[in-house]
């Protein structure tokens, strides 16, 4: 399996919580989509929080990582740089965390 960009992330407290205040509308909305795919509210808020935030860990990973290859002079390419240096990251699958 790909290496998540979590692993630079500090360790959380157990049950952490996020509380968010929605108006009625984006509550309802949530809802929908959520009973339409069979997920629990909070199941489908993780996710999507999760994939969101996946995806700009990711982004921001590639950006130094491109800016520290322009600033070194190596290339990103795997056929072409050498094998030091961290590997190439992708981005985690945030839905099979978060409905375990």
């Amino acid at each position: 399996m790909s290496e998540s960009v979590q692993q630079d992330l500090p360790i959380a407290a157990p049950n952490d919580r996020i509380e968010v205040p929605v108006s009625g509308n984006q509550g309802l909305a949530i809802r929908k989509a959520a009973e339409l795919v069979g997920w629990t509210v909070e199941q489908y808020v993780l996710s999507a929080a999760l994939d969101r935030a996946e995806r700009d860990l990711y982004e921001h990973a590639t950006l130094r990582r491109e800016t520290r290859g322009r600033l070194t002079g190596e290339t990103d390419s795997p056929k072409e740089r050498p094998a030091k240096g961290p590997p190439l990251i992708e981005p985690f699958v945030a839905a099979v965390t978060a409905l375990g």
